[in-house]
């Protein structure tokens, strides 16, 4: 296993986004996002987190505009 450091590729910010947004726009990449609703339940979203419970990027809704 090798890490990589993201600092490192910033000048290929660019290129990246020219690559990835036709493909978003096709609907051929997604993103997925687990919403847990309520400060309350933040402590709960952080260990499902760490536990690997979640799919995707892990949000806390605390109020709603």
């Amino acid at each position: 296993m090798q890490g990589f450091l993201v600092s490192r590729y910033f000048h290929m910010l660019p290129k990246y986004f020219e690559m990835i947004m036709p493909l978003i726009k096709q609907g051929k990449i997604c993103y997925i996002e687990d919403f847990a609703e309520g400060l309350e339940s933040a402590p709960a979203a952080l260990v499902g987190l760490f536990s690997g419970r979640n799919v995707g990027k892990q949000v806390v809704v605390v109020a709603r505009e």
